[in-house]
């Protein structure tokens, strides 16, 4: 009886972590985007953000003299209730994170 109390936590357990997604990760609708993601992708899975804002710039790169400066932009979206920052560097999305 013992074993089998075992087994069922343990199958439960590994469901549970093949339904769950990485932190850095968010669903929208049957799709999910994740960090890494280009902003067309993101546009395509989740639709039109309810906010778009740039906040700041970064130098991502230097060629001999030049600088390459890309924008750091803010796209908020609104699921299931909850309020997601998407961070986006140039096109890469690099971080996801609760709004409260």
């Amino acid at each position: 009886m013992l074993i089998r109390l075992r087994q069922r936590a343990l199958l439960a357990a590994l469901i549970a972590m093949l339904f769950s997604m990485p932190a850095h990760a968010l669903r929208c609708g049957t799709s999910i985007v994740e960090e890494g993601d280009l902003k067309f992708e993101v546009l395509q899975a989740c639709g039109e953000p309810i906010s778009r804002e740039v906040i700041g710039y970064i130098d991502s790169a230097r060629v001999n003299d030049r600088i390459r400066v890309m924008n750091i932009e803010e796209w908020i979206y609104q699921i299931n209730g909850n309020y997601q920052s998407l961070e986006f560097e140039g096109n890469q999305l690099v971080r996801i994170t609760r709004v409260r």
